[in-house]
């Protein structure tokens, strides 16, 4: 192993109703067996992943890597953290314990036992560079691990996390059964939206648009993949919308998108891969970026691809 003098640990042991601590209790035994000093960072609030992340980074103390263990919306902050720090560019290695985990499903993680993934971790000597998404607006600033979506998939994750059902779901490991089920509310009461897409100096319009999601890898939602051919190693970013459609014809098209990815070809779907792109909706609807609510809004966001570096044992797909 490579010269690690201590790990700093941003622990939400809130995430994944209990796996997010469970796995920081393995890990900090196995650190424990090994004598590497270690400290813990409990989030409590949310933003706390913001906060402790930038004020880890701000210390820039030599042979220290900083680990994050909670779900996708605890890596977000922690992410949005470093880059509100003095140093952007510092690493995180990150342990999966959240319900969904689309990240580590995106950028083909492989490692799930958790010491087995610290070891990995502190074997690297060298960080990767991991495609990340910027979105800006007038009032909106952030990046993005995952993806960000607006109308039909933001509805789906705020009545997920609304759902009284969701805490129960988690506790059998049965987070993506969760999501699903409330997918079901979210098609009675998602309406359609105008949307408006610059991009390359193109311009496209949609009066009826339903599912939008500008996202860096193929998975939403804990493993359904809304765009297959996403790829958060070669420097684009994706983006997929889907009109508003009703009977039947949603039903088959929802099938192809949470079965084999062939909704892609679908009439009623359009999507690019770019480095750039803007979006203007209206009127307000539900937004969500990696899986946490952006509440309603009438969203006008420019999004470019970013990166990050990882304490990780990924290759490039």
């Amino acid at each position: 192993m490579s010269r690690t003098n201590k790990v700093e640990i941003i622990l939400n042991h809130h995430a994944g109703n209990g796996h997010a601590q469970s796995a920081c209790s393995k890990v900090t035994k196995f650190l424990d067996q090994i004598n590497l000093n270690y400290e813990i960072h409990a989030t409590q609030t949310d933003g706390d992943g913001v906060k402790i992340a930038k004020i880890l980074a701000n210390q820039q103390v030599p042979n220290v890597k900083i680990v994050v263990i909670g779900g996708d919306g605890t890596l977000n902050q922690c992410v949005n953290g470093i880059k509100q720090s003095n140093f952007p560019n510092t690493p995180l290695g990150y342990i999966p314990g959240g319900s969904g985990n689309d990240f580590s499903r995106g950028i083909k993680l492989k490692i799930k036992n958790p010491v087995h993934l610290m070891q990995a971790i502190l074997s690297l000597e060298q960080p990767r560079p991991i495609d990340i998404g910027q979105a800006t607006g007038p009032n909106f600033s952030h990046y993005f691990i995952n993806n960000i979506g607006i109308g039909f998939d933001a509805s789906t994750v705020y009545y997920t996390n609304h759902s009284a059902r969701k805490e129960f779901l988690n506790k059998l490991r049965l987070g993506t059964l969760s999501y699903l089920t409330n997918l079901l509310k979210a098609i009675t009461r998602q309406p359609a939206f105008k949307l408006d897409v610059d991009y390359d100096e193109q311009y496209k319009h949609f009066d009826s648009a339903y599912i939008v999601v500008a996202t860096n890898h193929p998975y939403f939602g804990g493993g359904f993949a809304i765009d297959p051919t996403a790829n958060p190693f070669n420097h684009h970013l994706n983006l997929v919308v889907v009109k508003k459609i009703t009977g039947l014809t949603f039903a088959k098209l929802l099938t192809k998108l949470l079965t084999d990815g062939s909704h892609l070809q679908d009439k009623d779907v359009w999507n690019i891969e770019r480095t750039d792109f803007t979006l203007h909706s209206s009127p307000k609807q539900f937004g969500q970026m990696d899986g946490e609510e952006l509440d309603k809004h009438d969203f006008n966001l420019h999004f470019q691809v970013a990166q990050h570096f990882f304490w990780l044992p990924v290759n490039e797909n």
